[in-house]
């Protein structure tokens, strides 16, 4: 289910398109469930994405908060 490498941003980001890229699956599948644990969890997975794509301005910061 990868991407080949033709696919990947070239070079700018390609962190914060894979955010996205993570974000836009966990919104299809908190649309997906049908209880309300799973949309809560996922949910919750949405959130934390969401904080990665707002730390942009360490390109490479390793370190988890």
């Amino acid at each position: 289910m990868g991407f080949g490498n033709r696919d990947k941003p070239a070079g700018k980001s390609g962190r914060v398109g894979f955010v996205e890229g993570r974000l836009n699956e966990l919104r299809r599948r908190w649309e997906n469930s049908t209880d309300e644990r799973e949309k809560n969890e996922v949910s919750e997975q949405i959130r934390e994405w969401q904080s990665f794509r707002s730390e942009r301005s360490a390109p490479s910061g390793g370190g988890r908060s």
